[in-house]
């Protein structure tokens, strides 16, 4: 039996004092929380906090937008907060918390505990209940409380309809340290459901939403702290400050969390009851992280650059405007404020002193690349490319290759890229995961600072892009414009970045996944292929392999198999950073990789043999959604396998 259990036990039978709850209309305001202070009463080692869970009306679009009616915690005598109050105590505090459940349904509650004990352990309580938890919390870490109250299923994920935004952050410091007043914690929620008020999505949203398997008459919506960009907090930095920050995934489903312009350390990761805190030897960069329901991650990064960025989830439809309640027209359109919504931080960093950008290297290289459309490509849609000029003469304007163009550059050479939209689409181009100024970093109407922002780049327009690659590395350039149509339709390419004096790498291997088309029957495609070509390796040669995940919301799993039996090989880099000593070790043959990511192995075949690489998808939104609609559950859905036959000579 788990000390929570036997816990609860005791209190149900220990006649309690338990403090009178003020009843408020089922519609009272929520307050967005963000984050910065504790709930509840911190008092000579003891903390004491009285929470209830009623009805209360949430506005993730801030003041002005719509309304929507949820399940919250709030302290007892204030107004409730999405998510709920945060609760911050050093370890070893004596912990004092009662709940009173004011709704009209059960409500199933995870996370009131130590994590000292090998599982979560969660309680039902009855409406009009009141349940009172003590324990120590002796485990230092970032984790959370959350509770269900619709479907109540023993699995311990978040809900996402009324119960969407019913949790919380708790954080256990190590005891005799102070909390740092510049962390910032995040937590991450989803809200998917019906809104009476707001009828039914448009058919774009609908169009787009249909890929998450959302219902005409659902609604879905992303928020980080309780709001929605473009209402979500701003953070503003200097140049050269360690930023520290805690994410917590409060939500049902996962996020790839994305960081514009830097590298970030990952100093902890966390599910619902444990936080590794990594050991320096441990941790390691990355641009991009993924985030199962119910996580944590701590991370530190340190800006040095100037300008505007953003920190948001890589899945298009967690970032979409298609998750929008309200759509008012402006008479101006703002791609960064009004063509993006949902999971996203903008951020802020200021110059120090009389900053200037350094001066432009007149001997930069000079690379010319092309937006090119052509129609008909999918069906009746269009499809699109960035496509490199190779020689004296430009593309065509109706030329498409899909893939786009392999961009390679060299580390530390300055390069002027000039991008011609060609095509008759608005257009921008993000380089992930490089370092570059902001306002080069692909988010039109956002990336930059003062006076110099970047515009989307108009059908007819150009945009001159230049940057000095910092690291060698395996990255990825895209759309940040429309990206659920566009991201599936081709504007994707492979960047690789040689060392100063390296020279292309004729061993290498490039395995680029995306979608193939934005259509409902479009397949997973590796190189733009849904049957890629055999790939010849030779013997004895160390071989890197690089994998770029660009799937609009997709997750792949990849095995390097000799007939069923998975193989070895030695892993390099994460999101083009090499990784440490101790982490680039031999392991099995197996990747997931999720969206926004990419890793580099090394393989090395000691004699001729025939492997292959077989990568598992998920099916087309067509064959997903007749399954989900037969009742299948989404872990159980069709899967596409590729197999890719690999020849050692």
């Amino acid at each position: 039996m788990g000390l929570l259990v036997a816990l609860l036990q005791i209190a149900a039978l220990t006649p309690r004092v338990v403090p009178a709850h003020t009843h408020y209309p089922a519609a009272a305001a929520a307050i967005a929380n963000d984050n910065r202070v504790s709930g509840g009463r911190l008092a000579k080692g003891v903390f004491t906090l009285n929470l209830e869970a009623r009805e209360a009306t949430w506005f993730p679009e801030g003041p002005g937008g719509p309304p929507i009616l949820v399940h919250a915690f709030a302290e007892v005598g204030g107004a409730a907060h999405v998510p709920g109050p945060m609760i911050r105590v050093p370890a070893g505090t004596e912990m004092h918390i009662t709940i009173h459940n004011t709704l009209a349904a059960p409500m199933r509650l995870w996370g009131l505990q130590d994590r000292s004990e090998a599982s979560i352990d969660s309680v039902v309580i009855a409406p009009g209940a009141t349940r009172i938890f003590e324990f120590r919390a002796d485990i230092p870490g970032t984790f959370l409380y959350w509770a269900r109250t619709g479907n109540r299923p023993p699995t311990p994920i978040p809900g996402v309809m009324k119960d969407a935004v019913l949790n919380g952050a708790f954080i256990v410091d190590p005891a005799g340290t102070t909390p740092r007043k510049d962390e910032r914690i995040m937590v991450l929620t989803v809200f998917s459901d019906s809104i009476t008020a707001l009828g039914v999505k448009t058919d774009a949203a609908h169009q787009e939403l249909q890929r998450e398997l959302i219902a005409r008459d659902r609604w879905f919506l992303t928020a980080v702290n309780g709001l929605s960009w473009p209402h979500t907090e701003r953070l503003t930095y200097n140049l050269g400050d360690t930023v520290r920050w805690r994410v917590i995934n409060a939500s049902g489903v996962p996020h790839p969390m994305h960081l514009h312009g830097f590298y970030f350390n990952v100093t902890s990761r966390g599910d619902a009851n444990r936080d590794t805190v990594y050991a320096p030897a441990r941790q390691r960069k990355a641009v991009t992280e993924w985030m199962p329901p119910a996580t944590t991650m701590a991370m530190t990064w340190v800006p040095n650059r100037p300008g505007n960025w953003v920190f948001h989830c890589h899945i298009v439809t967690h970032i979409s405007d298609a998750l929008k309640l309200s759509n008012e027209p402006s008479a101006h359109m703002n791609h960064g404020l009004n063509g993006m919504a949902g999971l996203i931080m903008g951020l802020r960093v200021l110059p120090k002193g009389n900053f200037v950008l350094a001066k432009q290297n007149v001997s930069r290289r000079k690379l010319r690349v092309f937006v090119t459309q052509r129609p008909n490509v999918y069906g009746d849609q269009p499809g699109y490319s960035y496509i490199l000029q190779e020689g004296p003469n430009p593309p065509a304007d109706d030329s498409v290759r899909i893939p786009s163009s392999t961009i390679t550059l060299r580390q530390g050479e300055p390069t002027e890229i000039t991008v011609i939209n060609k095509s008759k689409a608005t257009a921008t181009i993000h380089w992930h995961g490089i370092e570059l100024e902001s306002y080069y970093d692909g988010v039109g109407d956002w990336s930059g600072w003062s006076k110099m922002v970047a515009p989307p780049i108009a059908p007819g327009d150009s945009f001159v892009v230049r940057l000095t690659p910092e690291r060698p590395g395996t990255f990825i350039y895209h759309t940040h414009t429309d990206e659920n149509v566009q991201l599936s339709s081709g504007l994707y390419g492979p960047l690789i970045v040689l060392p100063t004096k390296g020279e292309a790498d004729t061993s290498e291997r490039v395995f680029l996944i995306g979608i193939g088309g934005p259509g409902e029957r479009d397949h997973a495609v590796i190189n733009g292929s849904s049957k890629p070509a055999p790939v010849d390796l030779q013997a004895g040669v160390p071989h890197r392999l690089r994998f770029i995940n660009i799937s609009p919301l997709e997750s792949h799993t990849i095995q390097l198999l000799s007939g069923t039996t998975v193989q070895t090989w030695r892993a390099l880099a994460k999101d083009g950073a090499e990784l440490p000593e101790a982490q680039a070790v031999s392991m099995p043959a197996v990747l997931v990789i999720h969206p926004g990511e990419t890793y580099d192995f090394e393989v090395k075949r000691a004699a001729g043999d025939s492997v292959k690489l077989k990568v598992i998808s998920p099916e087309t939104i067509e064959v997903r959604r007749a399954a989900f609609v037969k009742g299948i559950p989404r872990e159980a859905l069709p899967r596409q396998v590729t197999e890719i036959p690999i020849v050692v000579h």
